[in-house]
């Protein structure tokens, strides 16, 4: 995984794939406010992250890559202070989101206030809960039906997690 300078995910993207690099930075679309208007923007599901496939994995020459144009780094963890490798599960999964809706981005203002939702992931898998809001940190604010009353549960669900009732 790699980190990109301030606003510079798609150039150092562009950089790295003329690089012949495997890149993927997984996208989101996103109502933003310019210029008094509301429009739909694409925008980086993760800022500033993207991933990067190697074909040798840490044994790869990493020098061209960290000074690449618009990088500005590798993430790296532990005590080794080496690069982890991300599962490819979780590229797949990403991927196969984006898919879904036919368009190489995720939508994240896909559901509107007062709409019907099921959960269809985690604890509370296949229960009905009414959409309220995005929140930029949990992504999803739901109102659940539990012991016969809507309470609003802030609730770490990720719209990829919610399908329309």
């Amino acid at each position: 995984m790699l980190t990109s300078k301030p606003h510079k995910d798609e150039l150092a993207q562009e950089n790295l794939v003329k690089q012949e690099y495997e890149v993927y930075r997984p996208l989101a679309k996103r109502l933003r406010k310019q210029r008094g208007k509301m429009v739909q923007v694409v925008e980086s599901l993760f800022p500033r992250y993207m991933f990067i496939h190697l074909d040798d994995g840490l044994e790869d020459n990493w020098a061209p890559i960290r000074s690449t144009l618009g990088v500005s780094g590798i993430v790296r963890f532990g005590i080794t202070n080496l690069p982890t490798p991300v599962p490819d599960k979780l590229i797949t999964d990403l991927k196969a989101e984006e898919d879904g809706l036919s368009e190489r981005a995720i939508d994240l203002d896909r559901f509107h206030t007062g709409e019907k939702v099921i959960i269809t992931e985690g604890a509370f898998r296949g229960l009905e809960a009414v959409f309220q809001h995005y929140d930029g940190e949990n992504r999803a604010i739901v109102l659940l039906k539990i012991l016969q009353t809507q309470r609003p549960s802030k609730l770490g669900i990720s719209p990829a997690q919610l399908l329309a009732a």
